[in-house]
């Protein structure tokens, strides 16, 4: 037979040219991940917004032709589906007969659903239908294809929610048949240790579902009294060999094994019925699913399909229609756990285009736990846990360069004492530009407080921020700093597109290049802009959020520093531009438009202690510092303004310094008069 030599049809998948065509704008599709056939989606921004999922390559379903369908979906970070669109399909019934256009409209039905909604094919009729329940239109004649996507779809979504989505799939149980346990049971053995189940529905019940609605008067079975079996069904699980072997005749028994050693996987399942439902439809097609049987586990679909097994009980059996069904556990099925097997009971109304009804019988099924043994995986690291792991060299390294700059500024007057402070203070500026910023990707950026402050007030998790570990020990830093530096540590000596901008200017100065001065009015002026900035950030937050990630591009940062200039021509030029103003004007950008600079401000005010020594003659009469001061971050009063100091350490250099400092010259000189 052809299943037992190609259980799976090989994947048909499309290019990934094909793939980025398919993907609706403004979405666009981003790189591979470590799943095959699934990449990163990218919002209009160009941030991760969620998966490209191509099913075929996760849960390759066959249709009826032996190949499986191939579909697009697109799922957001939240598990919501965004489009689900048909790449390739060879069914018949789509091929030759309806065309494609009634599945491509099948399958937008599921934009705006969530791999969370209970989602099931047909009319809400029957007793498992539920408010909670969302039911899609199938499509006349061709139920059991669009089923046979169905499950493809779901079981795609879910693999990926499992791996990729935090919270939304449970750890994935391996379940395995323990090894013939070569026990002896007879029927009336596995019916009284519930191997073997029973349950049924009445006609009365069925007419009950039917009461009310198009098809209460096209019962086919309209002799029958109430009650009457409608249902009258067996429950097996035979994937045990004991079990096996006390229901199957030896020929069947002997194909059954053969389908073991081929599809370990499967899950086999014996259904007997003896009353007037019956299995499956007039047309039925073998190594098919059922479009009647359906299979449920945590409210997601199991793919269910006949294992094309030659009917040969033994005698004690109870008589019925009787088939064998697959049911496949490398999609998540766990057996031992309790899961749904459900009978159809249809009806249609109408003669030329029959209009179809559906009422839904479920059961409870749960398989015997000797039989089997549960791997539990080892339980997953946190996504905060394993980014430590996976970056805990850079995140050693980190630690001792952020107590470097601690010691540093701690101690700031012994550290201008040594002659090359300067030298060494670039090659801390060069280690946070290629190190924090290029290798680690560590810049901070405005988002990040914009994005902690919308969560806090919508009352969501702050879970996000441990994702990025690197830069959460920056911003550790950057606010332990605020109370003792205010914005210094972070703005002089941890952000890299700050130290990019003091090498442009420290290139610019060694080439001669002409420094504009601006006039102590308009720098205070300039300076405004920055908080202005903030202010239109946190409005557009507010009042148009879904803006917020657009306007932050007025942060240079991710063009300079996460992608090194790898970007549209518009965005490059911008942080050339803010560069280039660097040479001219020293920091210009971090001192007159920076946002981020703005809210770093803020630490100003905060910091416990003036940590910058003055003397009393500094402003009256010395002005030293104030003009050396590339920041303008000295007021003419000589007092330091914190909320504009970058922590450059020069005005501590000329404070220690006896041949530098106005006030300690006079006073020498003062002495050696006096002497």
């Amino acid at each position: 037979m052809l299943l037992f030599s190609t259980p799976w049809a090989a994947a048909d998948l499309v290019d990934e040219a094909e793939l980025r065509d398919a993907v609706i704008a403004p979405y666009s599709l981003g790189e591979p991940t470590d799943i095959e056939g699934v990449w990163q989606l990218l919002n209009g921004s160009g941030a991760k917004g969620g998966y490209v999922i191509q099913s075929e390559a996760i849960s390759p379903l066959p249709g009826f032709s032996g190949a499986a369908i191939n579909v697009m979906v697109v799922l957001d970070l939240d598990g919501g589906f965004i489009d689900v669109k048909l790449l390739n399909q060879s069914e018949p019934i789509f091929v030759s007969g309806l065309g494609e256009a009634p599945f491509r409209q099948f399958l937008e039905q599921y934009r705006g659903l969530s791999i969370n909604t209970p989602i099931t094919i047909g009319t809400n009729y029957g007793s498992g239908g539920g408010g909670s329940l969302v039911y899609l239109d199938g499509v006349t004649k061709a139920t059991a294809s669009v089923r046979i996507a169905h499950e493809s779809v779901m079981a795609a979504a879910r693999e990926v929610a499992r791996q990729k989505l935090k919270g939304i799939s449970r750890p994935q149980e391996k379940v395995v048949p323990k090894p013939d346990l070569d026990l002896s049971f007879s029927w009336q053995d596995l019916v009284d240790q519930g191997i073997a189940r029973h349950v049924t529905t009445t006609h009365g019940e069925v007419r009950a579902v039917f009461a009310g609605t198009i098809w209460q008067s096209d019962d086919p079975f309209p002799d029958a009294s109430d009650n009457d079996l409608f249902i009258d069904l067996w429950i097996v699980d035979v994937t045990a060999p004991s079990v096996a072997r006390a229901v199957m005749g030896d020929r069947m028994l002997r194909d059954w094994e053969r389908l073991g050693d081929i599809s370990p996987d499967d899950q086999t399942v014996l259904l007997i019925e003896a009353g007037d439902h019956g299995l499956v439809s007039e047309d039925f097609v073998r190594n098919t699913a059922p479009s009647w049987i359906e299979a449920a586990q945590d409210e997601f679909p199991v793919s269910a399909r006949d294992a094309d097994l030659l009917i040969n009980l033994k005698d004690d059996v109870p008589e019925g229609q009787a088939m064998v069904l697959r049911l496949d556990r490398r999609l998540g099925f766990n057996p031992v756990r309790e899961w749904d097997l459900s009978l159809l009971a249809v009806r249609q109304h109408g003669m030329l285009q029959p209009e179809e009804g559906q009422a839904r019988f479920s059961w409870t099924v749960k398989a015997d736990e000797r039989f089997f043994d549960v791997l539990t995986p080892p339980k997953p690291l946190s996504p905060f846990e394993s980014a430590v792991l996976n970056r805990r060299v850079d995140l050693l390294l980190l630690g001792g360069f952020v107590a470097l700059v601690f010691a540093i500024m701690a101690f700031n007057r012994a550290f201008v004492k040594r002659r090359e402070y300067r030298v060494f203070r670039y090659a801390v500026l060069a280690t946070t530009l290629g190190f924090v910023g290029w290798w680690g990707q560590g810049q901070l950026s405005i988002l990040t407080p914009i994005a902690t402050l919308s969560a806090m007030l919508a009352g969501k998790s702050l879970s996000f921020l441990l994702y990025d570990p690197f830069s959460l020990v920056l911003w550790g830093a950057t606010i332990i700093g605020f109370f003792i530096w205010g914005r210094a540590l972070f703005c002089g000596w941890l952000c890299p597109f700050g130290a990019m901008q003091e090498f442009v200017g420290a290139v610019a100065k060694r080439l001669n290049v002409q420094q504009v001065k601006v006039s102590d009015r308009w720098d205070q002026r300039l300076k405004s802009l920055k908080y202005l900035v903030l202010l239109g950030l946190l409005i557009i937050m507010f009042y148009r959020p879904e803006h917020v990630e657009k306007a932050a591009e007025v942060e240079p940062f991710k063009t300079a520093i996460s992608v090194f200039f790898q970007r549209e021509w518009f965005y490059v030029f911008y942080a050339v531009l803010c560069l280039l103003a660097s040479a001219v004007v020293f920091k210009a950008y971090c001192r007159y438009l920076c946002p981020l600079g703005a809210l770093m401000a803020i630490g100003g005010w905060l910091r416990l202690t003036p940590w910058i020594e003055r003397r009393t003659e500094c402003g009256s009469p010395c002005q030293l510092c104030k003009v050396k001061c590339d920041y303008g971050a000295i007021k003419a009063t000589g007092k330091i303004d914190y909320s504009e100091c970058f922590g450059c350490l020069d005005c501590v250099d000329i404070f220690e310094d006896r041949n530098k400092c106005v006030p300690l010259i006079v006073t020498d000189k003062r002495k050696a008069r006096a002497s």
